[in-house]
């Protein structure tokens, strides 16, 4: 994942922008399994600290469609 101090330079949307794609299509370990819930978790994390509530909106809806 990108380290804090590079997250400061994204804004709100285009963080969110970027692990929706990674929820939507997440990527594989080295044994085959979807990581998914890795960036669930990151976007859970990530999600309070959002000042831009369109991209607050749009990240939850990307969790709530792909939590178990």
């Amino acid at each position: 994942m990108e380290s804090p101090k590079n997250r400061e330079v994204a804004s709100d949307m285009a963080y969110a922008l970027f692990l929706i794609k990674h929820i939507e299509e997440p990527c594989e370990d080295a044994h085959g399994n979807n990581i998914r819930d890795f960036y669930i978790r990151e976007a859970k994390k990530v999600l309070p600290t959002f000042t831009n509530s369109d991209a607050k909106k749009v990240l939850q809806d990307a969790i709530d469609m792909h939590s178990k």
